[in-house]
């Protein structure tokens, strides 16, 4: 059976630590405009430091996937770098809250606000991608769709509280809130810690690791900003849609459904991927995405909406479950923390865009068409690698 040949232990490491990483984001991302206010700030500078953020996850996402790429062989093992980001990760959330009791809106204090605020985002890029590269060293090659799909699923669910938690959130207090992501953090990175032990180090290191394909490294991160603003149109255009349909009021809770019908789907799509092969599910699931997302935008009616949704949920997992081996499948299992780096920071990059030259559009069907637009050239980019030489199989059971 597929499940016996993947190592399940340390794929459950990856995903807690996926899971706090989303945790971390949903509650940052409620707060901070709160914060900001509380000492003077005006609201909007959350969205210019969310943009910031995004931008400088450019160049320390694939910064510090390189540089794991190069522990990793020297070591045997890229947890140095997960325990920097980690813990710098951990302190300044918990040290948030305190500037708003230690400042006020004439104090010097102030100013430290923001900056902490970019550095723990920075902090919080150090250690996703050697995390993440982590999961092509727990499945062989073929069976890392099914893998990846214990990330969409815990993704999709924590991510679902930014639909419906505001309130609750905001309720707990900034002081305690805050704790439960840092503790989400440390606890998920101890886990993670006990099941995938280091490795032997090379008793011969390379003094220099391969190179990347340069056509694959333009595909993918062509694909990952494409889906950046892929999903930044879609979700806005799904959320028009639900309050068109359920009131302003109750929108927030379908897309609440929506998030909760991809988590579901997420090992059902990664089954599928594995039998299919996953760049093959994963264009095709692109392309299907865009498709229904129309569909449920422009459907004459709810019931008909309804009926599309289940489809648009199992394709947009198929789409997501994909990226981590897609990118893994296209550069050497060398510098995999790096090609990891370069697509997050694609990503990270093309929210940053799309808010610079995007935002602009913010009609129903001008979102909906957009969407549809992003994931057929996702899809494109994604099946051109087929024509590439593939690389050398990830080896499983290795750190």
């Amino acid at each position: 059976m597929i499940q016996a040949r993947i190592g399940w232990r340390r794929v459950g490491g990856i995903t807690a630590v996926q899971a706090a990483i989303t945790l971390c984001w949903v509650i940052y991302a409620f707060y901070l405009p709160e914060l900001l206010v509380d000492l003077g700030y005006r609201r909007e500078l959350a969205i210019i430091l969310l943009n910031l953020e995004n931008l400088l996850e450019v160049a320390i996402e694939p910064l510090f996937g390189g540089l794991s790429d190069r522990t990793q062989s020297q070591l045997g093992t890229r947890l140095p770098w997960i325990g920097l980001g980690v813990v710098l990760s951990a302190a300044l959330l918990l040290f948030l809250p305190f500037l708003t009791w230690l400042g006020s809106p004439s104090s010097a204090w102030r100013w430290l606000l923001p900056v902490l605020a970019v550095a723990w985002a920075a902090a919080m890029a150090i250690f996703r991608s050697p995390t993440l590269v982590l999961l092509g060293r727990a499945a062989p090659t073929p069976q890392l769709p099914l893998a990846a799909a214990a990330l969409t699923l815990v993704e999709q669910l924590v991510g679902a509280l930014r639909f419906t938690a505001y309130t609750f959130i905001l309720s707990l207090g900034p002081l305690f809130t805050f704790a439960i992501g840092s503790l989400a953090l440390l606890v998920a990175a101890a886990v993670l810690r006990v099941v995938t032990p280091p490795d032997p180090p090379d008793p011969e290191p390379r003094r220099s690791l391969p190179t990347l394909n340069w056509r694959a490294v333009v595909l993918f991160v062509g694909t990952g900003i494409a889906l950046a603003t892929a999903l930044r149109f879609s979700l806005a255009a799904l959320g028009q849609t639900a309050a068109q349909w359920l009131g302003d009021e109750r929108a927030g809770l379908g897309l609440l459904v929506f998030s909760t019908l991809a988590a579901l789907c997420a090992l059902p799509a990664g089954k599928l991927a594995t039998r299919t092969g996953n760049t093959r599910a994963m264009a095709a699931g692109a392309v299907a995405t865009g498709l229904l997302i129309l569909a449920v935008c422009f459907a004459p009616s709810l019931r008909l909406a309804a009926i599309a949704l289940p489809l648009l949920s199992f394709v947009f997992s198929l789409t997501l479950n994909g990226a981590v081996p897609f990118v893994l499948g296209l550069v050497p299992p060398e510098r995999a923390g790096l090609g990891l780096g370069a697509y997050f920071g694609a990503l990270g990059g093309g929210f940053s865009f799309f808010d610079l030259f995007w935002s602009g559009v913010t009609g129903q069907p001008g979102r909906a068409i957009g969407g549809a637009i992003a994931f057929a050239i996702a899809s494109a980019l994604i099946a051109l690698t087929l024509k590439l030489p593939a690389t050398a199989a990830l080896k499983p059971d290795s750190a």
